[in-house]
């Protein structure tokens, strides 16, 4: 395992590479987070492939510039990273923004994808391939709406590392869980701002910037360029919601080889953290296929 810092897109980006002779799988992981969250599952993977992990721009400890967190814009930086690596293709899988980051590049770029995994971009927030059952008037008042509670949101900033860790441990706590791979995450991810001051990593504005760009994000204009096998991860709130299952199925649909795996309980995003068994061997199945 080694620790690399390349520099693509004028910022530098922390990656973290498990080198094996094979096929490549580069992890993207979900916003807010950064390439800890993949500690429970690497060794499931680790025998067969070559292992890239990235911090998105904005996260753990790659640059944090205040703009540039389109999708496209993030999928660029990965495909900076593969060409820096020299790898002429690679599997990717993508939770969440990672799923989103890895649809983009699958679709602009699909001689560089072999397959792609999304645990996420199951829905378009607007239009067919939604479950917004309002006006597009009203959708945007909701757009906005949601953007200004944002701005107006304070940052939260903790005069330790330790008390950052400790404020996330109660909000996980109580609402999904919390184990030393949560806090392998949030300790990994936190960020001195000033001595004595630190923060997430993934900072206010990135965060606007990157919200500013999701409402209007219509994945199905992604998914009908998709040519590599894909496979999606929809987690509980999908599978018991038909609107949502119904979503998810018609996006399946338009890409040439989508298959769906439906995880028991997966919560979503933080299945890896939690219970991520079943997910890696739904995976490993998957990614058997392709060879």
């Amino acid at each position: 395992m080694q620790e690399l810092r390349v520099k693509v897109n004028q910022i530098e980006m922390q990656l973290r590479e498990y080198e094996r002779e094979g096929a490549a799988i580069v992890f993207l992981h979900f916003s807010g987070a950064n390439l800890m969250m993949w500690q429970r599952i690497i060794p499931e993977f680790q025998g067969s492939y070559r292992l890239i992990l990235v911090d998105l721009r904005g996260h753990g400890k790659s640059d944090q510039p205040e703009a540039g967190y389109h999708i496209d814009e993030i999928a660029g930086d990965v495909l900076g990273i593969m060409q820096y690596l020299e790898l002429k293709h690679a599997h990717l899988v993508g939770s969440s923004l990672g799923a989103e980051v890895g649809l983009s590049l699958a679709a602009a770029y699909p001689e560089k994808v072999i397959s792609l995994v999304c645990e996420g971009a199951l829905s378009s927030e607007y239009g067919l391939f939604s479950t917004w059952e309002g006006s597009e008037t009203d959708f945007e008042k909701y757009v906005a709406s949601q953007l200004e509670m944002m701005r107006n949101a304070p940052e939260s900033f903790y005069p330790s590392v330790d008390a950052l860790v400790e404020a996330r441990r109660i909000v996980f706590e109580k609402y999904v869980g919390w184990n030393e791979f949560f806090e392998a995450v949030e300790r990994y991810g936190a960020s001195k701002v000033d001595e004595g001051k630190y923060a997430k990593s993934f900072r206010k504005l990135a965060l606007e910037d990157y919200m500013r760009h999701y409402f209007h994000y219509r994945f199905e204009d992604y998914y009908r360029k998709v040519r590599c096998p894909l496979l999606m991860l929809p987690g509980k709130e999908v599978l018991e919601n038909d609107q949502e299952r119904a979503v998810m199925e018609k996006l399946c649909k338009l890409t040439e080889q989508g298959e769906i795996a439906e995880i028991s309980g997966w919560v979503h995003p933080y299945g890896w953290l939690l219970d991520p068994e079943d997910a890696s061997k739904a995976i490993l199945k998957f990614l058997g296929a392709q060879q």
